[in-house]
């Protein structure tokens, strides 16, 4: 607009001067670049001071998002002071009435002035009404302002102070994009793009850590912290704070930082501050990782026939396998694992289970478990388990029912029960037997039976075992019997129980030996008729005691005495009745014993198994009874005073008070007395009270009276009981005084039974000696064939040695067959049987000892001689036998 034009028609319009309007011009411009620049340099300031800012918070924690958004929009918030100072200052002062008012705020006159002509400069109706006068209004203004400064109403301006201060911020920051420019960039991105995950930049770099952290439960912990080589800051020392706990430092060492912290058992945080960088950390307490199952596969050794594994359970931390094994263990924790090793060797977990290679057990080992579960915690200690390789035991093995010595007949079945057991499996299970005496004339036995088949799986055998010497073609001689039990090892020697004596007899041997036992038993059956004897005299003599000897203190122990020796032989004679059962049990089996002989027998026994469980015992308890009967007491007074008393007494008998009734109180009377003794025994019912006038039963004073101990009859009017002692004892000798006359009736059926059993067996033993005769004869004639014809010094050793044996055997029979003749003469003078009078006479006469004797001294040198000799004796002593058979048969 140009002051220098006027309107020169009323249509033509005021307008400004030119150099007023350039001077308006100049002032808004100028307002505008300072107004700008403070704007800029405010802006610019606000911006750079705030990326300051949180460039220095970015130093020392990791701002949120919320944060960093907050802070950008304070940042746009001040460089929207920019555009609003481009509207205030330049947009909106394009309008002359708005500068105008800017410059009256300084110069109040002059923009009155200036707003006045604008006013008339765009009112139209002024214009019209005084043209010339508005045009002087204006130029009157113009000259007003010409010449004059009008940027000294410029508005009151920091931009210098701004622009210093942007100045000074943007130096700060430009030297620390220099100095830092990853840090400085990386706090830019994440003021100008809070909504980007931009990782903060630190100074001080650390190694990842996780963002859960699991620690054992209740057990103090350490948490390492590594110091990343790339960061640009080292700082001596760090800080951690689990949750409310007091902060724990820790020293740079090593490259990194140990924090000791206190155990926990419920999760918390764990905020770890080093230098600009932190950490914060869930810690949560974890029960450690422990072994919950450890089973070993065990393959084992080939010759055990078991292709199968093996499982076992070994979590007791031991386990005993046979050597040459192949085992592998397989380990099971309680949660899945990371890692894991066995005896120091790293193994692959699958899941929560360790599995170890697999070892061929030679020797025994140690195996060490260590294990680390997904949250990198180990358990409490490594678990080690103790391997022992143990040689494959060999099998155990016992017998039931079977003796370690006992005579059998060669007909008998011996059954026993046998019990084997081995760790692998039972491969067999048999009896051995062999002969025992070198001198027999017998074939020596030797041989083995298998008695039981057993496999790899049959780890016990429970079998019942048989052993008859018939069935097995076993001669009559001592054996010795042994079971024996084999496993599947190579080469391992078979495993024997303890060795059986086996005295296997035939028919005859049996019947002889069975005498013999029979004796023997009969010898101890009278030794407690005997014993039992000896108690009844001793009863007896205690019987004869008097009545007032019988109350004694040691008279009564003796009693006491005799009832335990009597129960004591009843016992003794039970136990025998036991063995004589078992011994016909035994002789019921050899035909060569007559029935009519087992069954007296039988008898005898039945009576003394009475005698031993009735008789004795009540003998014993009657004398018992007497040891503990009541003892005797004088008879009181009725008014529990002792009347006056004259006289004597020489009785030696005792009254019974405890028969005496009660009767009414009665006053004491002095009394006369006169008591004779009397040879007779003395009980209640003999002793005579002085007849009583008084029928009232009040005492009279009367004549004495002298009276006699046992002098009245039984059927007295006043009679008199025994003393209680008195009266068992005597009925325990009556009763024992019975016992004994039935024992001896057996003891007398029982001789004549041995008698008859006896020349039955003189017989048998005759025909054993006719057979050894028979056998020696035999095994002469198998030894000629080497031995016939040669001088003695020519004889092979092995023929030397039999003939040797066999020339003792003749001895040894000659010294029988004298036993022989001896019990003949014995039985003779007892019984009398003229057949072993004229039996033995004729082996006196051909005197048969001494040439049995000479038979065997000649043997070695005269073999074909002396095996006719032996023939000869043979027949000689079988005819003698059967000479003898009749007396001998009473028991058939």
């Amino acid at each position: 607009m140009r002051m220098d034009m006027l309107p020169t028609s009323p249509h033509h319009r005021l307008e400004l001067p030119a150099a007023l309007g350039s001077q308006l011009d100049d002032f808004r411009q100028h307002v505008g670049r300072v107004k700008l620049l403070e704007a800029v340099a405010a802006a610019a300031a606000a911006v750079v001071g705030l990326w300051l800012i949180a460039f220095a918070l970015e130093r020392w924690w990791d701002t949120s998002t919320l944060f960093r958004t907050a802070l950008l929009g304070v940042v746009l918030a001040c460089a929207a002071v920019v555009p609003l100072a481009i509207y205030r200052w330049i947009w909106r002062t394009r309008h002359p009435t708005v500068l105008t008012r800017v410059l009256g705020r300084r110069l109040p006159h002059l923009g009155d002035q200036l707003l006045g002509i604008l006013e008339l400069v765009e009112n139209r109706a002024e214009q019209t009404r005084s043209p010339a006068l508005c045009a002087a209004a204006i130029e009157q203004v113009a000259r007003a302002a010409d010449g004059r400064d009008l940027r000294v109403a410029t508005p009151d301006s920091r931009h210098r102070l701004w622009s210093t201060v942007a100045l000074l911020t943007l130096a700060i920051a430009a030297g620390l994009l220099v100095l830092y420019p990853a840090a400085a960039l990386n706090t830019a991105a994440r003021l100008f793009a809070p909504w980007h995950d931009t990782p903060r930049y630190t100074f001080t770099v650390l190694e990842p850590l996780p963002a859960v952290l699991h620690v054992a439960h209740g057990e103090p912990f350490m948490v390492r912290v590594p110091l990343a080589a790339r960061g640009r800051w080292q700082p001596p020392a760090g800080e951690a704070v689990l949750g409310t706990n007091r902060p724990v430092r820790a020293m740079l060492q090593d490259g990194q930082y140990a924090f000791e912290l206190p155990g926990q058992i419920e999760p918390d945080w764990l905020q770890i501050r080093i230098g600009d960088t932190g950490l914060r950390i869930r810690v949560v307490p974890t029960l450690r990782p422990e072994l919950i199952a450890l089973a070993a596969r065990v393959k084992l050794p080939a010759y055990l026939g078991r292709p199968v594994p093996v499982k076992k359970d070994v979590r007791g931390g031991t386990v005993a396998l046979v050597q040459g094994s192949r085992v592998k263990f397989a380990a099971t924790a309680s949660r899945p694992l990371q890692e894991a090793s066995v005896d120091g060797k790293s193994q692959v977990p699958s899941a929560a289970t360790i599995s170890s290679p697999e070892y061929l057990l030679e020797d025994s080992r140690t195996l060490e478990f260590r294990w680390r579960d997904k949250y990198h915690l180990t358990g409490v200690a490594p678990f080690t388990l103790t391997v022992t390789a143990e040689p494959d035991q060999p099998p155990s093995l016992a017998c039931e029912n079977l003796p370690r010595r006992r005579v059998v007949l060669d007909s008998e079945q011996l059954v026993f029960q046998i019990k084997a057991h081995d760790d692998f499996g039972v491969k067999q299970i048999g009896i051995e037997w062999h002969g025992l005496d070198q001198k027999q004339a017998v074939a020596k036995a030797s041989g083995e039976r298998i008695v039981a088949a057993g496999g790899h799986e049959k780890m016990a055998l429970d079998v019942a075992g048989t052993f008859s010497a018939t069935a097995l073609g076993i001669e009559p001689q001592p054996i010795g019997l042994r079971v024996f039990v084999e496993d599947y090892l190579p080469g391992r020697p078979r495993v024997y129980s303890p060795t059986t004596l086996l005295q296997i007899l035939d028919a005859q041997q049996h019947a002889i030996w069975m005498t013999e036992q029979l004796s023997q038993w009969h010898r101890r059956a009278l030794e407690v008729r005997d014993r039992e004897l000896q108690l009844y005299e001793t009863n007896r003599q205690l019987r004869e005691l008097a009545p007032i000897e019988l109350e004694k203190a040691d008279v009564r122990r003796r009693i006491e005495t005799q009832a335990a020796a009597e129960r004591a032989g009843g016992r003794r004679l039970s136990h025998l009745s036991r063995a004589g059962v078992e011994l016909i049990r035994q002789a019921a089996r050899n035909p060569e014993f007559g029935v009519g002989h087992l069954e007296r027998w039988a008898e005898m026994l039945k009576i003394l198994r009475e005698i031993s469980a009735q008789r004795m015992p009540s003998v014993a308890d009657l004398l018992k009874e007497a040891a503990q009967a009541p003892a005797l007491a004088s008879k009181p007074s009725a008014s529990g005073k002792k009347a006056p008393h004259a006289g004597q007494s020489r009785a030696t008998a005792a009254g019974n008070s405890a028969a005496a009734k009660p009767s009414p109180p009665v006053i004491a009377v002095p009394q006369i007395s006169d008591v004779e003794s009397s040879h007779g025994l003395a009980g209640p019912k003999d002793q005579r009270q002085p007849p009583d006038s008084n029928s009232s039963g009040q005492p009279s004073l009367s004549l004495p009276v002298t009276t006699l101990l046992g002098g009245g009859a039984e059927n007295d009017s006043c009679p008199v009981k025994k003393p209680p002692v008195k009266a068992k004892v005597e009925e325990a000798v009556r009763a024992q005084r019975d016992l004994l006359a039935e024992f001896e009736k057996v003891a007398d059926a029982l001789n004549k039974l041995l008698a008859n059993l006896e020349g039955s067996t003189l017989v048998k033993r005759l025909k054993a000696a006719s057979r050894l005769q028979d056998r020696i004869a035999g095994r002469i004639g198998t030894q000629l064939d080497g031995a016939f014809g040669l001088p003695a010094a020519r004889v092979g050793s092995s023929e030397r040695q039999v003939l040797s044996e066999l020339a003792g055997l003749e001895t040894d029979g000659s010294q029988n067959v004298s036993r022989i003749m001896d019990d003949m003469q014995g039985y003779f003078e007892r019984r009398r049987f003229m057949q072993f009078k004229t039996v033995l006479d004729q082996m006196r006469q051909f005197d048969v000892v001494a040439g049995l004797r000479q038979l065997g001294d000649e043997l070695p040198a005269e073999q074909g001689l002396s095996m006719a000799q032996c023939e000869y004796w043979s027949d000689s002593l079988d005819r003698w036998a059967e000479d003898l058979v009749d007396p001998a048969s009473g028991g058939t």
